[in-house]
């Protein structure tokens, strides 16, 4: 008896500390600590953080209200889908409703980097691009990751 419970013991530690020694290490900074030392790299002057500080502002107030009308719009649906009966037409229409408000999203991200871009010189565009193309390259490691583990768990 005191074999067993000695065994479970020791492959207990060891799961529990192979967790924390295998682990990822992950950078716990916030957005807005990383959006500052991007910026600290471009040598940003006065008059083009200001700028910037006020395109940004814009920004997430457009995204504020466009995510808002996404979440309501996502709500109907769910809605929608818990009646007894669904109607063809309105399961189209809000689909269609909730790629229109995805779609504006992206084109309002896409013009507040177009926005910023315009507002830098040439050195910090080439900065910019460098720091772009680095986040690109993040971005589609994360998402290879999580649609690996999509399939993962559907095998």
């Amino acid at each position: 008896m005191k074999n067993i419970i000695l065994a479970a013991v020791i492959i207990f530690a060891l799961t529990t500390t192979s967790q924390e020694t295998f682990s990822q290490k992950r950078d716990h900074r916030n957005g807005k600590e990383f959006r500052m030392e991007q910026m600290e790299k471009l040598n940003l002057t006065v008059e083009q953080k200001s700028k910037l500080e006020s395109l940004r502002h814009n920004h997430e107030v457009a995204l504020i209200k466009l995510n808002a009308d996404l979440d309501l719009k996502e709500l109907e649906m769910k809605k929608l889908k818990s009646n007894e009966s669904i109607s063809r037409i309105e399961m189209i229409n809000l689909t269609k409703e909730i790629s229109l408000i995805k779609n504006e999203i992206a084109l309002a991200r896409t013009n507040h980097q177009m926005d910023v871009y315009d507002n830098l010189d040439e050195n910090q565009r080439k900065i910019w691009m460098d720091i772009q193309k680095r986040m690109g390259d993040k971005k589609s490691k994360m998402k290879e990751k999580v649609n690996h583990r999509i399939h993962e768990r559907r095998e």
